[in-house]
């Protein structure tokens, strides 16, 4: 897998946490979109005017890009982590969840957080991200 996919999928996965938040702002901008202030004053009136609602389309909930993107990657990780085992969600808690991680996968191991060795632990981390790429349609074919 190439290092940049890497890198978004462990943007996505640090991001997890607040996922909820940025799926209720995406509906809260559908649902009452800014009106843009109109600054045309003392103009005439123009013939070929067409109504305000057909001008602005409304984007529908079920048709946003943005926030059915954003849904996909919840329900993805949500269910990596159900097929994960306990240490791997350990480690993708204490390494990408954490807002202020305590522990490196050095520290995970050496105190025992995890029943795993350090490359057991890396696999299963690299392991987690590759299958979180294959769910998003990520994962490098080449």
């Amino acid at each position: 897998m190439k290092k940049s996919t890497i890198r978004k999928i462990e943007d996505i996965l640090r991001d997890y946490p607040k996922i909820d938040k940025y799926i209720e702002a995406r509906e809260m901008e559908l649902r009452y979109p800014v009106k843009p202030a109109d600054e045309n004053i003392g103009g005439g009136k123009a013939e070929n005017k067409r109504p305000e609602v057909v001008e602005r389309m409304i984007i529908t909930i079920d048709e946003d890009r943005a926030l059915n993107s954003l849904k996909k990657q919840r329900d993805v990780i949500d269910n990596c982590l159900e097929e994960a085992g306990e240490d791997t969600e350990r480690i993708i808690q204490e390494m990408y969840f954490s807002r202020r991680p305590q522990f490196t996968m050095n520290g995970l191991v050496q105190n025992n957080i995890v029943g795993v060795g350090l490359r057991k632990a890396y696999a299963l981390k690299n392991s987690f991200i590759e299958k979180v790429a294959k769910e998003l349609g990520l994962y490098d074919i080449f």
